[in-house]
């Protein structure tokens, strides 16, 4: 298995963060790289998610499974791109309190034949995915002005 890890320090309780992160409903109004999401933030639930091309428009769709979920502090889900021996990508989600900010740590998982093959793709593209969505969830927290 490799990993993609980037992390960010967000000014709003963890209970915030959380909740805005698990609304999938609402990704599309703040996250820059999803065009559309859906689905319960629920142990086995279907996620369907539809990523945002660089022209703006509909790009890869998937359907990830809810592999584990530990409120407010742990949020995990599987895709499977072909078949699950050949490519998996784990998403997940880590929060801890620090005081009155969280930090969220935002890893992607590649498991399966096929990793070694897209590695320096994935290693050349994803960070700078994951820190706008980062940057787009910590602009989305701190604005809000009910904080618990």
């Amino acid at each position: 298995m490799r990993e993609i890890r980037t992390e960010i320090e967000i000014h709003a309780p963890i209970a915030e963060v959380w909740s805005v992160l698990i609304d999938f409903d609402n990704w599309k109004d703040w996250n820059p790289i999803v065009n559309e999401a859906n689905g319960p933030a629920a142990l086995g639930s279907k996620i369907a998610i539809t990523m945002c091309g660089k022209d703006g428009k509909d790009a890869q769709r998937y359907e990830p499974i809810v592999t584990q979920i530990k409120e407010p502090t742990y949020f995990r889900w599987r895709a499977k791109m072909m078949a699950e021996f050949l490519f998996t990508n784990d998403k997940i989600f880590e929060l801890e309190a620090t005081g009155s900010t969280t930090k969220l740590t935002h890893i992607e998982a590649f498991s399966g034949l096929m990793v070694t093959l897209f590695w320096s793709k994935l290693e050349g593209s994803v960070p700078a995915m994951l820190d706008s969505m980062n940057e787009a969830l910590k602009k989305t927290v701190e604005k809000r002005p009910n904080k618990s």
